[in-house]
């Protein structure tokens, strides 16, 4: 069954199209010692009420839990009934219009997805993210860089997943950055596209300096200087060593030619390239000695990391080797495939060397040193211009951090002004909607809640003049509504906790709220007739699981109470 290509999103009669979790079924559920049937869920509100006397202990947030492990989280199986009841099997159904997908998925192999037939016989076994993309592509989200289980994980609000603080409303979890959590929200309302490539750029221009900066502090490059002052000593010493120079052409000989000056820059630049390329084709013998050794059973790290710092570093300071632990594995990497063609690879660049070295020696023997300049002004000459290259690197180099951090610097000023945009976007739609959503609840009596998107880092969530528990909590179900309302966001769910502190009345029209809508919207509540006739009917109406203590519970049973 390939059932990712099995889908076909045909219309119904009335031209809605329509997804939603089906049904749950367990062969542990129990009540009274008599198996459970199937609950099947519909459209809309799905409520797990709790007996009158408000039991706990009785299975609503497991039953919550076992809801959000059939849309691919994994709390579940780290709960109270999976470490009491041992491994069992979670079967459940999801329809798409008309068609529906059986699965069903075990507690000790939790990342494996069972595809079913309608009788829960298993016809074949995927990995959980294969299931998580069905869900992703079967809900028709259709949005760029999320995953389901990022959208949906984050409004699954129960008791156990620690998502549930009535003032961090996009934390999927205690303690997780404000700038993942915006990030996802930014992808929730399909804006992330927008600024993504201002991250990107951000992103590069900041691992290039942090590149930089570690090579410098390793000495890999020629950059000792990281002051103004130090940047000016440096060209007054380059304009000192030019002035050397100029004296040291002119007192070695005032009659000397042009053309005998441009034959001993000639000389000098050949004698270096020589120079580089016999550096170059000891380092190759380096790296083919290693190969050899590995050929034949040993090993030598030393050399091998010797080799492959100088091959990026020519200059490198030796002393501080040690600290390029990473040079270490990409040698290993490549000595462990393919040996004899890497040697094979070295010997033919070792012997091309050689043929180019030949051939410059050549050259520089046919050229020679001018009669009318001494060896000893050729080599103060050379030594000389190494001074000056090397101060002109050192300042080149304090000119390209300065680059470097005025390249970050500006990105993030780019980022900032584009995710500003986007921010102030997202947060007028969700604080108008929260208003719309909170003036239901209250006739417009009571100030809504706010989000306060602040820069992309941070962000805020408050009721103005009002902090009590049972209005935080009431203004975590508004800010939830409205996410449901304004995205693809496919369903949330809240636990009973989130309703203790909310008082009657607000309880009343938020039930009916919930009744709004067409997307699926799980609640665990307790003590269904405290409240008025028309929330009680509503909440009867819509549940799909009652719970109560003394065998009634989820599994027939509570572990929590002692035995006589």
């Amino acid at each position: 069954m390939h059932f990712l290509h099995s889908i076909k999103y045909s219309m119904t009669k009335n031209g809605r199209y329509y997804a939603m979790l089906f049904e749950i079924k367990c062969d542990r559920f129990m009540s009274h010692g008599q198996p459970r049937p199937a609950i099947r869920f519909h459209s809309g509100l799905n409520t797990v009420l709790g007996g009158k006397s408000a039991d706990n202990s009785i299975g609503k947030s497991t039953f919550m839990l076992i809801i959000d492990y059939a849309f691919g989280g994994d709390t579940y199986k780290d709960s109270d009934a999976a470490h009491h009841l041992g491994n069992h099997l979670i079967k459940f159904a999801f329809e798409f219009n008309d068609t529906k997908y059986y699965f069903s998925r075990d507690i000790v192999n939790f990342n494996d997805i069972n595809i079913c037939d309608s009788s829960y016989n298993t016809q074949e076994t995927i990995r959980l993210d294969k299931f998580k993309d069905f869900l992703f592509e079967s809900y028709k989200i259709n949005l760029p860089y999320t995953t389901f289980r990022d959208i949906i994980g984050r409004y699954l609000r129960i008791y156990g997943k620690d998502n549930h603080s009535s003032t961090r409303p996009l934390d999927s979890y205690h303690g997780e950055k404000a700038e993942v959590a915006i990030t996802a929200l930014e992808k929730l309302f399909n804006v992330y596209w927008k600024i993504e490539e201002y991250k990107s750029a951000l992103s590069n221009k900041e691992e290039i300096k942090k590149t930089f900066n570690k090579a410098r502090k390793l000495e890999l490059v020629p950059f000792s200087i990281t002051t103004q002052t130090q940047y000016k000593k440096n060209e007054a010493a380059i304009q000192q060593l030019k002035n050397e120079l100029s004296k040291l052409i002119e007192q070695t000989d005032r009659k000397l030619a042009s053309d005998d000056l441009a034959q001993a820059d000639e000389a000098a630049e050949i004698k270096g390239k020589i120079t580089a390329l016999k550096r170059q084709r000891s380092r190759l013998k380096s790296q083919l000695e290693i190969v050899n050794v590995s050929i034949s059973g040993g090993f030598t790290q030393s050399v091998a990391d010797l080799a492959e710092l100088a091959q990026f570093f020519p200059n490198a300071n030796m002393r501080k080797i040690s600290e390029v632990e990473s040079f270490h594995g990409k040698m290993q990497n490549i000595l462990s495939n393919e040996l004899d063609e890497e040697s094979q690879r070295l010997k033919l660049l070792i012997d091309s060397l050689s043929k180019e070295i030949s051939s410059l020696e050549d050259e520089q023997r046919a050229l020679g040193i001018p009669s009318k300049v001494p060896k000893s002004f050729l080599d103060n000459y050379t030594e000389l211009q190494r001074k000056i290259s090397g101060l002109e690197a050192q300042n080149k180099a304090y000119n390209d951090t300065k680059v470097f951090v005025a390249d970050v610097k500006t990105a993030k000023e780019s980022l900032s002004q584009a995710q500003e945009t986007e921010l102030r976007y997202i947060e007028t739609a969700i604080n108008e909607q929260m208003v719309r959503f909170n003036d239901v609840i209250y006739g417009g009596k009571r100030k809504a809640p706010v989000i306060d998107l602040v820069d992309g880092s941070k962000y805020i969530f408050w009721t103005p003049d009002d902090s009590g528990t049972g209005t935080s909590y009431k203004s975590l179900i508004v800010f939830d509504l409205s996410i449901l309302k304004l995205t693809p966001l496919p369903a949330i769910a809240h636990d009973s906790l989130i309703f203790k502190n909310i008082a009657d009345e607000p309880i009343s029209n938020i039930i009916k709220l919930y009744k709004e809508f067409d997307k699926q919207i799980f609640i665990a509540f307790d003590k269904d007739e405290a409240y008025s006739e028309e929330t009680s009917k509503i909440l009867n109406e819509t549940s799909v699981l009652h719970l109560n203590s003394n065998g009634d519970e989820l599994f027939g049973y509570s572990w929590g109470e002692t035995k006589s």
